[in-house]
């Protein structure tokens, strides 16, 4: 063994010796790696802006008093993923049944419009009027209030070009309609919103939950770029001076390449949407997705960033427990040297109740905010699915509804299915239960 890879095997028995042996809860050894431990954090501080706002390591709310988001993601409402998604795109495209893996060529926001469109029985009509009734049926007042009686603060709010435009540039004249309802329901009933921008034009990662799994191009196309920066631009003169917007989510899961985690050219564009949103409105808090792992991210003195969030992604596919999984993003979060709070933007724990209580222990001893993924599911295609393996709940509600083929549908069809997808169709899930018996019912 040479001596620079004996230097990198102590350097790994080195992290992971902290990551065992000190407790999320501990001091000693944590202290000289983190300089500012949840004691030390300041309840409140002088804030004009009428924002919530991110100050050092931690977020305070638009009066200036500590905040924490202990929330959820509202996915498969705005942007259908094949894996929970009550629609289809049938044979031509890849078949669904009960036991399918991930695959290329699914159900995707854009192939979804394609099949639609190829469709003999819809006309151009019939599609705008069926995409309106998902929307509207999908998530409606009630689940809203439902979040809120369950105690908690904020909904990460999903969503893509394909929502937005009439073909990824062109933004519609009721483009915002549906999300302003949102933030009015989220006024409503006492919640914090987080505008999330999940799927690009191009795609920033090509997966499914971009909408398009076809292409990678965004980065390095001007077109794309620029329609990417204008589809922010004009969210944040918009939505200038609406407080219950916690914060600006700027890109979902980017990568630097296919099938790779984020790296400088994401950040380098982050810091030009960063730019375009500071021309509006100055006093936003944004959020920087550091996928997946700490040392994936970059520090925010290098851009000269203010005001944001790094947000991490947290669904544990190794074999080592949850204590020791979060105990190591814990640790190489802070020997990465970040001075900014932490949002955990999307997590699961599934079916298994001791993790999901693990997690909230140790987010909470941390002091990272966190919305899990996701309010509802439609579990038909996962629930028996190989791959998923324990990952067999997702929701913390969960329907059961076999997906529609948007190729050979009649109107009708289709219209029964998307409206079969309200909470009143669904079930609680473990989840659900969870959240219920660590923040109670209000």
């Amino acid at each position: 063994m040479t001596k620079k890879k004996k230097t990198i095997v102590w350097i790994i028995v080195a992290v992971l010796f902290i990551v065992i042996v000190v407790p999320v809860s501990g001091y000693g050894i944590l202290s000289l790696i983190n300089p500012n431990p949840p004691k030390k954090r300041v309840a409140h501080i002088e804030n004009d802006t009428g924002y919530v706002q991110a100050y050092g390591r931690n977020i305070y709310d638009e009066n200036g008093y500590i905040l924490f988001f202990n929330g959820v993601n509202l996915g498969n409402w705005f942007d259908q993923e094949y894996w929970m998604a009550v629609s289809s795109v049938g044979d031509r495209w890849g078949s669904y049944s009960r036991g399918q893996t991930f695959q290329t060529g699914r159900y995707t926001q854009k192939r979804g419009l394609a099949a639609m469109r190829a469709n003999p029985n819809l006309t151009e009509e019939d599609i705008e009027e069926l995409n309106r009734l998902y929307i509207d049926t999908y998530i409606r007042e009630e689940d809203f209030k439902n979040i809120a009686d369950l105690a908690l603060n904020c909904v990460r709010i999903n969503f893509t070009c394909y929502n937005l435009t009439s073909d990824g540039y062109r933004i519609r004249e009721d483009a915002f309609d549906k999300i302003d309802w949102a933030l009015n329901m989220c006024e409503k009933y006492g919640l914090y919103a987080i505008l999330d921008y999940h799927g690009a034009i191009g795609s920033q990662n090509k997966d499914i939950h971009s909408g398009n799994d076809e292409t990678f191009d965004l980065y390095g196309n001007e077109k794309n770029e620029e329609a990417t920066k204008e589809i922010w631009r004009t969210i944040a003169r918009r939505y200038k001076g609406r407080n219950v917007i916690a914060a600006f989510d700027l890109l979902n899961e980017p990568r630097r390449a296919e099938g790779k985690f984020t790296g400088r050219i994401n950040f380098d564009f982050y810091d030009e949407l960063y730019k375009v949103v500071r021309e509006e409105d100055e006093n936003r808090m944004l959020i920087m997705e550091c996928f997946t792992f700490p040392t994936h991210g970059v520090n925010e003195k290098r851009y000269g960033w203010e005001n944001i969030c790094i947000s991490y992604h947290y669904y544990n596919h190794t074999p080592f427990s949850e204590k020791f999984s979060i105990n190591f993003y814990r640790v190489t979060h802070n020997l990465m040297g970040y001075d900014v709070p932490i949002i955990i933007g999307e997590f699961s724990e599934w079916g298994d109740e001791r993790n999901w209580h693990e997690a909230f222990d140790a987010f909470d001893k941390m002091g990272w905010s966190y919305l899990s993924w996701t309010y509802k599911t439609n579990r038909y295609l996962y629930k028996n699915n190989d791959y998923f393996g324990e990952m067999n709940t997702w929701g913390l509600y969960e329907l059961d509804i076999r997906p529609v083929n948007l190729f050979t549908a009649t109107k009708e069809e289709i219209a029964n299915t998307y409206a079969g997808t309200g909470t009143e169709n669904a079930e609680k899930s473990l989840i659900y239960g969870v959240y219920e018996k660590r923040l109670g019912i209000k």
